[in-house]
């Protein structure tokens, strides 16, 4: 996809987040598992599905409630063991998870202690692996595609930037088992697609249609949110017909969106079978998770990006330089710009709507990762501003770096709340003596 000299930057953050994640090996859990929180919900469907055949998730809710990495089983109305979380995170794990049960079957047929159950930390640690290698090559999707607009030095250092300044790192490191790496590649390939291969007056081919709908398909599939980047695609394909100056572009631009739709109907209608399955309903039970889910008359828009409750810009202002540098896309593609602030736009409208608008336990405001694609862009621009400063440039990053490291070991290591409100002092004052006080401690 790219020349070595090209993605070696990308290469060297691959290695470098693997080494964090392989150190927390040696960390001391609680539960005794690699897979916590959201990711259980995600991890179970592949587990129940490739192991046992089927949708039945008591024996694994029972292993890890045991495991206390869960502290309750969540059943449907008839008393089902449901869940809410989407399958499609485990359909791409599903390449790692089963390169850990070779690996455990032949180890255990040569005589090696391993299990081959699917629950130990062979397997754990294989589909965290995997989120790591989705979220680099996400990344790297998103930096071929930058390139075209800016320098390719300028775009490896916004991707920098961005994975370590921001909740990325948090996310690939520590929390794994999550969906957001997962969801940023999605993301990325379905853009990158558009971007790289659709982005032109005619028609694109039957293949290209088919390729398309199946990464539609994949970003549904993963996370529904994640489903206004569609936006960008749609608003480009309505200029293009608007463009179109003879009746063969209209239907060949008409077949298309025909065809990809659907193909991603096909791809998503695992999860729309999953729900009937389990809730004996065709709609996302996430809606009835809370009465009512969205409150579309009262977003908490302000708290979303300026709280001390994970809001995106006051845990990671790198996302604020990403915003300043939208506009400077705007020189290289009008519609694209265009389509970048309504995807933003309507993203953040969404979240701030949302009942949970915290975003649960969260580094940060962890629902607007997956659009990495879109941030890159903007942080590039902003960065292409500063190249001129090297040194503001070296010290931007720097600082931003430094700032989110700290933030992120005073909340792994809970010298704050994960669930609860900072106080302004504690994303302050205490962030920037966390250093003299482990420093004490350690004497």
């Amino acid at each position: 996809m790219m020349r070595f000299r090209r993605s070696r930057v990308l290469i060297g953050l691959f290695a470098l987040t693997s080494l964090m994640f392989v150190g927390l090996l040696f960390a001391p859990r609680a539960d005794g598992q690699l897979i916590g929180s959201d990711g259980v919900g995600y991890y179970i469907y592949l587990r129940s599905f490739m192991l046992d055949g089927d949708l039945d998730f008591r024996n694994e809710y029972a292993y890890f409630l045991k495991s206390g990495a869960i502290k309750t089983i969540p059943l449907t109305s008839d008393g089902t063991a449901a869940n809410k979380y989407a399958l499609g995170v485990g359909v791409l794990w599903s390449p790692f998870f089963l390169l850990a049960h070779l690996i455990a079957v032949v180890g255990r047929g040569l005589g090696f202690n391993l299990a081959t159950d699917g629950y130990s930390w062979l397997y754990q640690g294989a589909i965290s692996f995997g989120s790591i290698v989705y979220g680099v090559v996400g990344m790297a999707l998103a930096v071929r595609c930058v390139q075209r607009f800016y320098q390719t030095w300028i775009s490896n250092l916004a991707a920098v930037l961005f994975w370590l300044a921001g909740n990325a790192v948090y996310y690939a490191a520590f929390e794994p088992s999550m969906a957001h790496m997962v969801a940023l590649f999605t993301v990325s390939a379905l853009l990158s697609f558009w971007f790289l291969r659709l982005r032109r007056d005619h028609a694109p081919t039957w293949r290209e249609s088919i390729m398309f709908g199946i990464l539609v398909g994949l970003v549904l599939l993963v996370r529904l949110q994640a489903a206004v980047v569609l936006l960008i695609p749609a608003l480009d394909g309505l200029y293009r017909l608007w463009q179109a100056r003879d009746s063969s572009t209209w239907r060949g631009w008409l077949r298309h969106a025909l065809v990809a739709s659907l193909i991603a109907l096909v791809v998503f209608a695992p999860q729309l079978l999953a729900w009937r399955t389990i809730y004996g309903v065709w709609i996302s039970p996430y809606l009835d998770d809370h009465q009512p889910a969205f409150y579309w008359t009262q977003p908490h828009l302000v708290e979303v990006l300026f709280s001390t409750f994970h809001g995106l810009l006051s845990w990671h202002p790198v996302y604020a330089l990403a915003l300043l540098g939208v506009v400077s896309v705007w020189r290289h593609d009008h519609w694209l710009t265009l389509g970048m602030i309504a995807v933003l736009g309507l993203n953040w409208y969404i979240v701030a709507a949302w009942w949970s608008w915290w975003q649960g336990d969260s580094f940060g405001g962890r629902m607007f990762i997956d659009f990495a694609w879109l941030w890159l862009f903007g942080l590039t621009g902003c960065l292409s501003w500063l190249a001129r400063r090297r040194v503001v440039l070296v010290g931007i990053m720097l600082v931003l770096i430094g700032w989110n490291g700290l933030s992120l070991v005073q909340y792994r290591l809970g010298f704050v709340p994960m669930s609860q409100p900072l106080t302004w002092r504690q994303m302050t004052i205490e962030r920037i003596m966390l250093p003299f006080k482990l420093l004490n401690n350690g004497r």
